[in-house]
């Protein structure tokens, strides 16, 4: 049984600039092989860096940092870390892209909870409406006495 991520690992050409980089984003490291590998936490999950011969490339890693504020974050490092585009709005929070020195693309993402529930509550009433319209069709069809009056099998008699 799986229970919990344990590690995230990313594939780094230059394991050391790569420290320079996690270390910058404010990430605990936990240890530094130079040039060999290293660790840092961010609550109970670890991100390994890795060395790696390829060639550095966007290579999305599905890895998703929550920051409390995406657009100050962006604004604090804007001029140091490559970002592939401003912050953008979604539905469910707001989100940014950034590039680390292997190459790996990393997501920061701030939630917006009210948005969501707003789009929930938004689903859920036009659900309603929708149900309300089809009732009147379903009120005209009327009910077959023999499937609205039907005993159960265990009924008394």
């Amino acid at each position: 049984m799986i229970t919990k991520v344990g590690m995230i690992i990313l594939l780094e050409h230059d394991v050391d600039a790569a420290v320079e980089f996690y270390k910058k984003l404010g990430l605990k490291q936990i240890f530094h092989i130079k040039d060999s590998w290293a660790e840092f936490a961010v609550g109970d999950v670890k991100i390994g860096l890795c060395p790696t011969r390829q060639e550095p490339h966007d290579r999305i890693t599905g890895l998703v940092l929550e920051v409390d504020d995406v657009r100050a974050f962006y604004e604090k490092y804007k001029d140091e870390i490559q970002f592939k585009a401003e912050p953008v709005e979604k539905v469910h929070g707001l989100m940014a892209s950034m590039q680390d020195p292997g190459g790996n693309i990393i997501d920061l993402y701030q939630p917006t909870p009210q948005k969501v529930q707003d789009l929930v509550k938004e689903v859920v009433k036009k659900d309603e409406q929708a149900a309300k319209a089809k009732a009147p069709e379903e009120a005209k069809k009327g009910c077959d006495p023999a499937d609205c009056c039907k005993k159960s099998d265990n009924a008394d008699a």
